[in-house]
């Protein structure tokens, strides 16, 4: 029976590592704010993000960006084609589980997911315009996430896998795919890794497109 649907949502925390409780490990990270902030690409609920590098941005070591852009806002590839082979060069740090800001009228704002280039003005609990992005960091974390394509046995526990952005989300929430282009591909290649079926009723046919699917992090792609 095909599947319900074949939209993404990016990860969905579903259980950890041997199926124990899922505390998230939610963290606080930074996002360039101000009247020139140094995000220019938006980061979307569901999305894995790292920290920026040096290249092409200077000045914003610390901040994180979202990895499932096909161009990252450091100008390093990420997406389906992201690869952590060059010295851990962005390592994910968590997926994004969103942020808070103080916008350009003085207002506290919540948001799923942050607009590209997002504005702040300064939050006088901290004294400085920089967002705070709340991230689950847990490196033993399962996410449930919708394949792009069908999958084999041979999916699951071997090759590794990228998310594939597919479009801008959805009122912040991630559109992002687990892209099946990519089996067979090397520790350096890929973020995810296949465990199991989800089990969610309607998005089981293996078969076709959509198939929900429990994935935790490749050791090697994970910062912490």
């Amino acid at each position: 029976m095909a599947n319900a649907s074949i939209a993404g949502y990016g990860c969905r925390q579903t259980m950890t590592v041997g199926n124990t409780p899922a505390t998230g490990g939610q963290s606080e990270f930074l996002v360039q704010g101000g009247a020139a902030p140094g995000a220019t690409i938006a980061i979307l609920k569901g999305d894995p993000v790292a920290m920026q590098t040096a290249a092409n941005v200077p000045g914003t070591l610390g901040f994180i960006q979202d990895q499932a852009a096909a161009l990252m806002t450091d100008g390093i590839v990420g997406g389906a084609s992201w690869a952590n082979a060059t010295a851990n060069t962005n390592a994910s740090v968590g997926v994004f589980n969103g942020a808070t800001f103080v916008d350009a009228t003085g207002k506290p704002s919540w948001t799923n997911g942050l607009a590209a280039a997002q504005t702040s003005a300064i939050d006088y609990n901290t004294g400085n315009n920089n967002i705070t992005a709340f991230v689950n960091t847990n490196p033993a974390q399962e996410y449930t996430v919708r394949a792009d394509a069908a999958l084999t046995n041979a999916s699951f526990n071997t090759g590794f896998f990228n998310l594939n952005n597919v479009g801008a989300g959805v009122s912040g929430q991630s559109d992002s795919t687990l892209d099946m282009g990519q089996a067979g591909n090397a520790a350096t290649q890929g973020m995810w890794y296949i465990v199991r079926s989800a089990n969610v009723m309607d998005q089981q046919d293996f078969l076709v497109p959509g198939a929900d699917v429990v994935v935790t992090y490749n050791p090697t792609s994970m910062l912490y």
